[in-house]
């Protein structure tokens, strides 16, 4: 079993992503603890999903296990530009099911509104 991380650097941050990047390469072998969820999958007759940057790592799993169910389900993901905003291109996959917004490219991404207009029984994460 393994696990895909995603990590950016950030040149001003406290050195943990600096250091990652100058020691660790794709397809190494790293040691971690197992994994803290706060948050699980619910049983739900569809699903919504909200994602911020980096953020959507932790929804990955998810989205894949409501796809691969065929339950219904939405992600809705912002960033700050496009280039920034990981995995977009495995999300592609999912056809319309992803709607990704870019800050710089158009309107925000309105959650007050998506939530209000969430049909009852849907379990938003």
């Amino acid at each position: 079993m393994g696990y895909e991380i995603a990590v950016r650097r950030e040149a001003t941050g406290g050195g943990g992503s600096r250091h990652l990047h100058d020691t660790v390469a794709a397809g190494d072998v790293v040691d971690i603890g197992g994994p803290r969820n706060t948050f699980t999958l619910a049983p739900a007759p569809e699903h919504l999903f909200i994602a911020g940057g980096i953020g959507i790592t932790a929804l990955l799993p998810m989205v894949e296990q409501v796809g691969r169910a065929g339950t219904p389900w939405r992600l809705l993901y912002a960033g700050r530009t496009r280039s920034s905003m990981a995995f977009t291109q495995e999300l592609a996959r999912w056809g319309s099911a992803v709607q990704l917004f870019p800050r710089d490219e158009g309107p925000r991404l309105d959650v007050a509104a998506v939530i209000a207009a969430t049909s009852p029984g849907t379990k938003v994460y």
